[in-house]
């Protein structure tokens, strides 16, 4: 549960105390969302479902009102607020603004990049228009260099993608609200470890009675 929504120096939202604490936890779980494109009821499905079984919430840009609804709703809803996991990552998408507001007293800013701790591992998060990555991994591979992670969570192509080159990996989580390449929409849970990470991609499809089903898949290109 995030216990303050307020932003550090380093544009984590969380408290202090809990941005610290992912930094050293062992058997950390992410919930990894991107590109909700204004679909904020998608969102919350997905962070009342996962976000209290997960140490934080990484969402990789283009939603950012989306995550501003998110805290707004959750000051006043405590059942919303349990579900929030304790420290937020997030990325300036292309069609975000650089801050939004939450409410009258507070307001976010929201970076081009942001890089974060977890259980010892440095992770790079961007949206990925700056990175091009519709055009392939070098520019990313690139400030993942610079910035020395070996992790790197992205978006922008709403196709879920998991990439691997030496010792670097690439993730997209696919858009929770508007997919494509034939993929469904979904998102992902990173599971960072000492010695690996773990990537379960989860889809979102309707049954026949026209209810919302979540499954583990494995994302094709």
């Amino acid at each position: 549960m995030i216990k303050k929504i307020i932003q550090e120096t380093k544009n984590l939202i969380g408290s202090k105390k809990d941005i610290d604490a992912l930094a050293v936890k062992e058997h950390a779980r992410l919930l990894v969302i991107s590109d909700s494109h204004g679909h904020y009821q998608t969102l919350e499905e997905i962070v009342k479902r996962y976000g209290s079984q997960c140490d934080g919430l990484v969402f990789c840009g283009d939603g950012a009102g989306d995550i501003s609804q998110l805290l707004k709703l959750s000051k006043s809803d405590s059942d919303l607020r349990a579900c929030i996991p304790p420290v937020i990552a997030l990325a300036r998408g292309n069609g975000d603004p650089s801050t939004y507001p939450v409410d009258s007293d507070l307001s976010i800013s929201i970076p081009n990049a942001q890089i974060f701790t977890v259980n010892g591992r440095s992770i790079l998060l961007v949206h990925g228009h700056r990175e091009a990555v519709d055009f392939g991994m070098e520019n990313l591979g690139l400030e993942m260099q610079l910035s020395d992670c070996k992790l790197a969570f992205y978006g922008h192509t709403h196709i879920a993608r998991e990439e691997r080159s030496e010792d670097y990996m690439f993730v997209n989580p696919g858009s929770c609200a508007r997919p494509r390449g034939g993929q469904p929409a979904g998102f992902a849970i990173a599971t960072i470890e000492k010695k690996f990470v773990d990537i379960a991609f989860i889809k979102m499809e309707m049954n026949d009675r026209g209810e919302k089903i979540y499954s583990i898949w494995t994302p094709y290109y």
